[in-house]
């Protein structure tokens, strides 16, 4: 008999488990005693490590952690664990995964430029997007300007050649850069290999973010629950079908948030609070406490809320979220928008109608 039946024994009831939340190893935990029937608690390291100083004498052992966690379970101030369903995990994943990949590829964007500088200078006057497919097209097969100079306008311009697809007009531009660089760019022997290399990754980079937006279309086609709430989110002002993946992903089960304001101090949008005797601070900033990734997301759809209701765009943005932001600085009325789109978010998942049929105190839906 194991520790744990050994104590369901002798208490007489199945106990509770608490574990803290390590990056990614307490999910395998999780999922184990889940399945095994018993209720488990994910901590937040920040709940665990405020008890840290609860002892004077500085002690760092498996049996004080456990006894600080168990002294957490004890005061009940822990709420059931935010991990989501089997499929909205994944889908949270595989879109953390894509921002990851999104961001390499813009670090070796950045890479590739910062080397074309020295070597190639001129060539974003001819390419604006260095790493776009035309760009890259002709850097895989004249990696420098001087395998370019050599080469006839006509048969740059030829896809068959570069498999790129421009005129003959900017392949003339290109040769031109190419002239100019051979008397001021840097000419050195490895210069080719590293251009090429650079192509290589980025190339990688795109294939593995293309297959991730795959299977993140699959999963979403195969899962109703996901589908219908995708669709909901949509109907909010300013909210897309990527913004909505991933603030759907981000949320997980709508039915652990009460309030709207714990949904929106679990999005870290919250403001800190400083008080000391008689000082009451002013300039509270957002405790950011929450998933990085759903701030990005609101605050792309604050901003899409607000600013597409120009005249190119009608209809589209919230007229009432935008007359809010007139009177206030830019980041304030940013904040302000974000949290009130939290709001909104909350009165759509849990009535589970469309925005302009929800209706929740002091939440606008303009």
């Amino acid at each position: 008999m194991g520790p744990l039946q050994e104590a369901e024994k002798q208490f007489g009831k199945r106990p509770v488990l608490v574990i803290e939340s390590t990056s990614h190893y307490h999910l395998i935990l999780f999922q184990f005693f889940r399945k095994a029937g018993y209720e488990v608690i994910v901590v937040n390291p920040i709940q665990s490590g405020a008890l840290r100083n609860i002892k004077v004498r500085k002690l760092k052992t498996d049996k004080v952690d456990a006894y600080r966690l168990a002294m957490l379970y004890r005061i009940k101030v822990l709420r059931p664990s935010q991990v989501p369903m089997d499929a909205l995990r994944g889908l949270r994943l595989l879109y953390r995964q894509r921002f990851e990949l999104t961001h390499d590829i813009t670090c070796f964007k950045n890479r590739l430029t910062a080397l074309l500088d020295q070597i190639f200078p001129g060539y974003e006057k001819v390419f604006a997007d260095v790493g776009g497919s035309s760009s890259i097209a002709v850097l895989s097969v004249y990696p420098t300007p001087q395998t370019l100079v050599q080469e006839d306008p006509d048969t740059l311009a030829t896809p068959s050649r570069s498999g790129a697809s421009f005129g003959k007009k900017k392949a003339e531009a290109l040769l031109q850069a190419a002239t100019g660089t051979c008397r001021i760019g840097l000419d050195s022997p490895g210069n080719a290999a590293i251009i090429l290399s650079t192509i290589a990754v980025l190339n990688s980079l795109k294939e593995s973010k293309s297959r991730l937006e795959q299977e993140i279309q699959e999963l979403i086609s195969r899962e109703q629950y996901i589908r219908n709430n995708l669709a909901l989110l949509q109907t909010i002002p300013g909210i897309g079908p990527q913004s909505a993946a991933v603030i759907l992903s981000e949320i997980g089960n709508i039915s652990l948030f009460q309030k709207p304001k714990q949904l929106a101090a679990y999005f870290g949008l919250d403001p800190s609070e400083r008080q000391s005797g008689t000082f009451h601070s002013s300039k509270n900033k957002l405790s950011k406490r929450g998933s990085p990734y759903v701030r990005a997301m609101l605050h792309m759809a604050a901003h899409n809320s607000v600013h597409s209701t120009k005249k190119h765009l009608p209809g589209r943005g919230n007229p009432v979220l935008a007359k809010k932001c007139r009177s206030k600085p830019p980041k304030v009325a940013m904040c302000t928008v974000m949290h009130k789109l939290s709001n909104i978010i909350f009165a759509v998942l849990r009535d589970q109608k469309p925005s302009n049929c929800v209706s929740h105190r002091n939440t606008l839906i303009g």
